[in-house]
């Protein structure tokens, strides 16, 4: 009888606990199905996205073999930058950082300095050469072999339903016999770039290729987590999660020039993302761009400025000065640089994107300032203001001198130089004199941009 009415008791007793169980466990599952669904939402993002980027490259680089001015070739070979940098930007949020693809995404890397290089300066007065019309025919061929492997995995992705989180976990667990289509897809990508001849990329790229290298364990402090990351991209931006804001974080591949979390902000209300680089290291916001679409310009070009440089002085980085102004489809790109002892210290420059309707920062890079920036000691010139200007073609009208911290054409090492500025021929031109030489270091043609302000083209 005592067992029978202990049975009764506790009968009841075990079912209640067998349904908590059972509810907890169903619970359990349904986030674990969340979090996946989540994860894999986020892949077949990033990797769509990859896909249209090097579709819109491929187009831009056969754009860049017909088009004959420079006012047609600057905007196309900026596109060509822009999409080789996003292109790389996927290629980081994707689950292949055990798997090696660091020849591809050290090629976009590479795209997107020359194009960048070449963009930036004066093709009026120095059009492309053979050597790179030849790079450029060569790329075309180069993103037209990815874009067809790229295509071929769209298209078994899409008709056999594959899902990314499968790459991860073969990825993962090393399985030798794993026959997935998209890890086979992708380094067959790999092995193309492997098999390509050596481009010539120039001798300004090959220097640049190995300032990065040196210049990688340039920013170093303590390491910060995924969810820190994720905190200082929301803070950055002045943005929550929740209510209709979603934030995916990655960590880059190893084509980057510094170890990072590329963070991916969704805003459904604004119908756009925000991405951005946190390193690794110190937590720095390296770049951040806004896929939101520019509307008709309402504010003018001082009140964009002044916009920027609030941003600036909000962030951390002080009082800067624009030392270069373009407008562009519908926004105002800012160069700004910090000043010392009355010098302007432009490897340290930061490139601040303002969008003309809102007033908003619609981008941002700080590359330079981050690699670059140290405490210095600005030496004293040893050659005079004056005797800086007897070093100018007397043919042209000096407007403006100051003093100015630069990287030598020759070495990268740091110069500091009479920055003079002079009209020759209804253009304005800035020359840069060795403040402790005497020799002529650089000369920059200012161009009107499209909103008639003046910016460098080197």
């Amino acid at each position: 009888m005592v067992y029978g009415a202990v049975s009764r008791v506790l009968f009841p007793v075990a079912i209640v606990a067998l349904v908590g169980a059972g509810m907890w466990g169903y619970q359990e599952h349904n986030e674990k199905n969340s979090i996946l669904i989540k994860a894999e939402n986020s892949y077949q993002r990033a990797f769509h996205d990859l896909t249209y980027h090097v579709d819109q490259l491929h187009d831009e680089l056969g754009k860049a073999l017909v088009v004959n001015s420079r006012k047609q070739m600057t905007p196309t070979l900026t596109n060509v930058w822009r999409l080789a940098y996003a292109a790389q930007s996927d290629v980081g949020q994707l689950p292949l950082t055990l798997m090696p693809f660091n020849k591809t995404e050290e090629m976009l890397s590479r795209v997107a300095d020359f194009s960048h290089r070449v963009a930036v300066r004066d093709l009026n007065k120095e059009p492309l050469t053979q050597q790179e019309y030849g790079t450029l025919k060569n790329l075309h061929k180069h993103a037209a072999d990815i874009q067809d492997q790229l295509r071929k995995v769209q298209g078994n992705v899409i008709d056999k339903q594959l899902r990314w989180m499968d790459v991860e976990t073969a990825l993962a667990s090393d399985d030798k016999k794993s026959d997935n289509t998209i890890i086979d897809g992708f380094k067959t990508i790999e092995k193309k770039v492997q098999e390509y001849p050596e481009l010539d990329w120039g001798a300004g790229i090959q220097s640049l290729d190995k300032k990065k290298q040196m210049r990688i364990k340039g920013i170093d402090g303590k390491k910060i987590s995924k969810e820190e990351a994720k905190k200082i991209a929301l803070d950055f931006v002045g943005k929550q999660e929740g209510k209709g804001v979603r934030v995916d974080v990655d960590e880059n591949g190893k084509g980057e020039e510094y170890s990072a979390y590329s963070v991916r902000i969704h805003t459904p209300n604004e119908r756009s993302s925000i991405n951005m680089d946190v390193t690794k290291r110190s937590g720095k916001v390296v770049w951040l761009m806004d896929e939101r679409q520019i509307g008709k310009e309402k504010i003018s070009m001082e009140q964009a400025r002044k916009s920027g440089q609030k941003f600036l002085r909000a962030h951390g980085y002080g009082d800067m000065e624009v030392s270069e102004v373009d407008n562009y489809q519908g926004s105002a790109v800012f160069t700004f640089v910090p000043v010392q002892d009355g010098v302007r210290i432009y490897p340290d420059s930061v490139v601040v994107e303002v969008a003309l309707d809102t007033g908003n920062v619609h981008a941002f890079n700080s590359t330079e300032y981050l690699f670059n920036n140290k405490k210095r000691t600005i030496p004293k010139p040893k050659i005079s203001k004056e005797q800086a200007r007897t070093n100018v073609n007397p043919s042209v009208k000096v407007t403006g001198q100051r003093l100015a911290l630069i990287e030598g054409k020759n070495d990268g090492n740091e110069v500091l130089a009479w920055e003079i500025t002079g009209n020759f021929e209804g253009n304005t031109y800035l020359i840069y004199i060795n403040a402790e030489t005497g020799d002529e270091e650089e000369v920059v043609k200012m161009v009107t941009g499209g909103g008639n302000q003046p910016h460098a083209t080197r």
